[in-house]
C-alpha cells in the first residue's frame, strides 16, 4: 500500500505557515483510504494550524467517548470487547443523543433527511412514543422517539 502526499487545490505548497488554512495541510493517506472516503462520501477536514479549538466538535466527541463511556468500564478484556464498546457508543452518539451543533437533533435523523423540529422551551410534556435502550456495561440508558 503506497501513501500519497498531496496539497488541496489553491493553497500552494507551504504547509508550515502558521496562518495556513485548514485544508492546506498535506494529506498522507493510502489510495485505499482515499477510495474509502470517496465511496462513503466523506470529506476529510483538518484543523487550522496554531488555532486551538478549530476542531472543537471532534475534540468534544473524543472527550465524550473517554469520559462518559470508556472510563465507566473498569477493565477492557480483549480487542473485540473494545470494539463492542465503540459500536455501542456510536449507536448511542448517532441515534439517541441530541447534539447542540444540530440544535438538539440526532445525527441519524439529520443525515437521513428526516424532518426535525426542536421542541419549544416551554414544553411540559414528553412525547408518548419513546423508545428506551439500556447499555448495561457502561450503565447508560438512552431514549429516543419511537418510529
Amino acid at each position: 500500500m503506497t501513501a500519497s502526499c498531496r496539497f488541496p487545490a489553491g493553497c500552494g505548497s507551504d504547509p508550515v505557515r502558521s496562518d495556513a488554512c485548514s485544508g492546506c495541510a498535506p494529506t498522507r493517506t493510502s489510495a485505499a483510504f482515499q477510495a474509502l472516503l470517496s465511496r462513503w462520501d466523506i470529506r476529510q477536514r483538518f484543523g487550522k494550524l496554531g488555532e486551538p479549538g478549530s476542531v472543537a466538535v471532534t475534540e468534544r466527541a473524543i472527550l465524550t467517548l473517554k469520559e462518559e463511556w470508556l472510563r465507566r468500564v473498569p477493565i477492557l478484556r480483549r480487542a473485540d470487547h473494545l470494539e463492542q464498546l465503540l459500536n455501542d457508543f456510536a449507536l448511542d452518539y448517532n441515534e439517541y443523543r441530541g447534539h447542540m451543533t444540530l440544535e438538539g437533533a440526532v445525527p441519524d435523523v439529520v443525515h437521513s433527511g428526516q424532518h426535525w423540529q426542536r421542541p419549544e422551551r416551554s414544553a411540559k410534556a414528553l412525547p408518548v412514543r419513546m423508545e428506551r435502550r439500556h447499555f448495561a456495561e457502561v450503565k447508560v440508558t438512552a431514549f429516543r422517539l419511537a418510529a
